[in-house]
């Protein structure tokens, strides 16, 4: 009865222990869990809204905002003592986005989709324009 006993809090406490562990791990490490599902859904809605998307484009672009959502975060903070990586990194992304988005679109809603993104991506400037140093 005691052995049963013991095994049984042995049993609780390391798993205690874990949960804490894993608890620790994911406050180190902010970009490893799933992007919020209300940003992935706004996301998709607005895109569903300018470019006219059916019920399936809408299921597999919601996934792929998701993937690419997921994996900016990680990327972002992967790499944030790292600027010129990350933009690397982030350069690619939009390139297998932009291949996914090809993929699940049609050529006028892809059309759209590049004029939409040319109308909000500002004109590059250098970043240590006009500051001090």
């Amino acid at each position: 009865m005691k052995s049963a006993v013991f095994t049984l809090l042995l049993l609780v406490g390391l798993a205690g222990t874990a949960v804490a562990q894993k608890q620790d791990r994911h406050a180190e490490l902010p970009g490893t869990g799933d992007p919020a599902p209300s940003r992935v859904e706004e996301l998709t809605r607005q895109m569903c809204n300018s470019l006219r998307l059916n019920e399936a484009q809408y299921i597999r672009l919601r996934t792929a905002n998701q993937i690419k959502l997921a994996r900016l975060e990680e990327i972002t903070w992967q790499y944030k003592d790292n600027l010129a990586e990350q933009h690397v990194k982030l350069n690619e992304l939009d390139a297998q986005y932009e291949a996914e988005c090809s993929r699940i679109l049609t050529p006028s809603q892809l059309s759209l989709f590049h004029a939409e993104q040319q109308r909000d991506t500002p004109t590059k400037t250098d970043p240590l324009e006009g500051g001090i140093g």
